[in-house]
């Protein structure tokens, strides 16, 4: 039995770290002890698990099923090393957390290091799409992301409320504007993100009830290369306002009526609620000043 968890818990690392070695730097093992472990656990029962391709790895059907075992395995082992560990403070441990975008959230890491300096944190940042799949695929502890409400395998809280405002360079037409309806965007030159972006969907959906079609002159895969592509002259954004806040090559414009608006939420698994540094974590995110309001107030608070 010892000897398959340790299978498992080397095949886990592997898929999660999509690398060998990287996994056996994890481990704190050799690679060639970790691939050897991985190869027994398919020779044991006739299975391949693992496409090697080059350095990276591939999951199998088969292997993607296990993984997502071997997920719940291993947060099952984090809540009973934290429930035997209930009596101490909270001073060890590891939480992976998967972002939409930097802004705000390293207030609410540095505030949790500074109250847990044992815990250590690392992050993988990426569009609404990939963080909602980390967190699905159990690659993530915690996300912080919108659009997740409602989920039935997540528990969400509301961090931030976003406005939308439309950001153009200082030498623009626009510039000295001071309210832009989405109507006026029918046919300009536009700046978006890409595929699987929250922010984008948004955009979409807001432009489309305003009646307006806009021409995407560049689809970009981040807010920080949409807003230097805006301040050279590309084309016009739309962005969260903190966003924009001090680029000091871009003008922000409001929004005139409705406007664009979402929300971003702190979340996990349900299944991973009762672990003791998901709830610190959390506890840390919604006590910061001015969480769960607009993002303006937030901004003012800090």
């Amino acid at each position: 039995m010892a000897m398959i968890y340790t299978q498992i818990r080397a095949f886990d690392a592997v898929a999660r770290e999509g690398s060998f070695s990287r996994a056996a730097e994890m481990l704190g093992v050799t690679q060639p002890a970790l691939t050897i472990q991985v190869k027994a656990l398919e020779e044991r029962y006739g299975v391949k698990l693992l496409l090697r391709q080059g350095r990276s790895v591939q999951l199998t059907e088969l292997g993607a099923r296990l993984f997502q075992m071997s997920r719940r395995l291993a947060g099952l082992e984090e809540q009973i090393r934290e429930t035997l560990a209930a009596s101490q403070d909270l001073e060890q441990g590891q939480l992976r957390l998967a972002v939409d975008g930097p802004h705000i959230v390293m207030g609410i890491f540095a505030r949790f290091l500074a109250r847990h300096p044992g815990v250590g944190l690392s992050v993988a940042l990426g569009n609404s799409r990939f963080v909602r799949q980390e967190l699905l695929d159990r690659r993530a502890d915690i996300a912080i992301l919108p659009g997740v409400e409602g989920h039935p395998q997540i528990h969400a809280a509301p961090l931030w409320h976003h406005r939308g405002v439309v950001i153009v360079a200082r030498h623009h037409p626009w510039a000295e504007r001071t309210a832009i309806d989405l109507a006026e965007l029918d046919g300009q030159p536009m700046v978006g993100r890409e595929e699987g972006s929250m922010t984008q969907r948004r955009v979409d959906e807001a432009l489309a009830k305003a009646g307006a079609t806009a021409r995407l002159v560049l689809e970009l895969g981040s807010r920080e290369a949409l807003c230097e592509a805006v301040g050279a002259g590309l084309g016009i954004g739309i962005v969260w306002e903190l966003e924009a806040h001090g680029a000091p090559r871009l003008v922000t414009i409001p929004i005139a009526g409705d406007g664009i608006h979402s929300t971003d939420y702190v979340a996990c698994l349900k299944s991973e609620w009762m672990r003791r540094s998901i709830k610190a974590f959390f506890q840390v995110a919604l006590s910061l000043p001015g969480a769960g309001s607009d993002i303006a107030a937030l901004r003012a608070a800090m």
